[in-house]
């Protein structure tokens, strides 16, 4: 799209800033979160501030129910709706490549990935151990390397994490030159500070209140909460998978492990909160209120819960099952999930938690 020359993105920081420096004229809503004093610490606002407020934005759309001037007021001012849609231009102009193939956009390139990566994972395992392993009825509970040897299914996660880190680390190298991270003096403490906001989800607290979320005239505390499930869920597994790889590579021992151990009770309670907070936030997003949300971004939204809740339910299945025959379908499966959900990582709503992050370390260094 453009009008007199204009591309979609220098219309929609206009109208970004438009906005926003109708609120930096009221500033009533300045105690709301990080977003408003930032906005006041500027006078003009390139396309470099739109970038940093909107991803500074955590859209508990407490501004929206607070404004005097949303529509139909003419000045027409929804700083959720608004933000929301620089926020996604951010994750699409930062990764590389700027363009996927047509093949891997959308629901048709989950499909696509998910075939891809369940054929590779079937591929390795019949090669290795054999059809007769992946039906076998086991005497106890079941080795992942019984289906997939450990080297493969080291080779098979470590690829699109590496390929997934790389592509984020370079994403977050032009967003932080882009916002002017590289301008400002650098300070640990701003990380630090910036970490403690993130823990604890401050700017989800919409003033005080609560986000208005899924209702844009009630305030509610429930999705901070999921949210926090969601986080500290994928905390706990990340601590799961971290101490199995130090009993099995430092200490010598090897899975299965039993349900007393730190591999096992922080992934179950990581992959519950997971469930409970993903299957939440899909709720809460559907009866969401449509007037501050971006079509686009919801999309977005829906794609990361329900990777996130997949990838939750079939790791609990396979331990559901790791002492049946089905083990080895049920644990294919979720491998195929995780490989999948890191390499598709840097294209989806994901690589919002670089973005937001950067934001709060730039905004601490002001």
């Amino acid at each position: 799209m453009s009008v007199d020359a204009k591309t979609s993105l220098d219309l929609l920081v206009e109208e970004a800033a438009r906005q926003l420096n109708i609120c930096n004229a009221c500033r009533y809503c300045e105690g709301y979160c990080a977003v408003f004093p930032a906005l006041e610490r500027r006078n003009l606002l390139a396309e470099s501030d739109v970038t940093q407020l909107a991803n500074l934005c955590h859209d508990c759309r407490a501004c929206f129910d607070a404004c005097m001037y949303t529509p139909p007021h003419e000045f027409a001012v929804n700083i959720p709706k608004v933000l929301s849609e620089a926020r996604l231009e951010s994750y699409e102009r930062y990764v590389w490549p700027a363009r996927v193939p047509r093949l891997f956009r959308g629901w048709p390139g989950v499909f696509a990935g998910a075939v891809v990566a369940s054929v590779v994972l079937v591929v390795i395992a019949l090669s290795t151990v054999g059809p007769a392993a992946l039906v076998a009825t086991p005497h106890g509970a079941f080795s992942p390397y019984e289906v997939i040897p450990y080297p493969a299914l080291l080779g098979v996660i470590f690829a699109p994490t590496v390929y997934a880190l790389a592509v984020m680390a370079m994403a977050a190298r032009r967003f932080w030159v882009d916002v002017g991270g590289d301008a400002v003096p650098f300070r640990f403490r701003a990380v630090w500070r910036a970490v403690a906001d993130s823990l604890s989800l401050r700017n989800l607290r919409g003033g005080g209140e609560g986000c208005y979320y899924p209702d844009d005239e009630k305030p509610s505390a429930a999705r901070r909460r999921l949210h926090g499930m969601v986080a500290y869920g994928f905390g706990l597994c990340f601590l799961s998978t971290a101490s199995a790889a130090v009993l099995q590579d430092l200490l010598g021992d090897d899975p299965p492990y039993p349900l007393v151990s730190v591999p096992v009770i922080s992934g179950l309670l990581g992959g519950t909160g997971l469930v409970l907070g993903c299957t939440g936030l899909l709720r809460l997003k559907a009866v969401s209120s449509k007037v501050t949300s971006f079509a686009h971004m919801t999309v977005k939204d829906y794609g990361l819960l329900v990777a996130l809740n997949f990838l939750a339910l079939s790791g609990l299945a396979a331990f559901l099952v790791r002492d049946t025959a089905a083990f080895g379908i049920v644990f294919l499966v979720h491998m195929a999930a995780v490989a999948l959900t890191f390499a598709v990582a840097p294209y989806g709503k994901f690589v919002h938690v670089v973005y937001r992050f950067l934001a709060l370390v730039r905004d601490h260094l002001e």
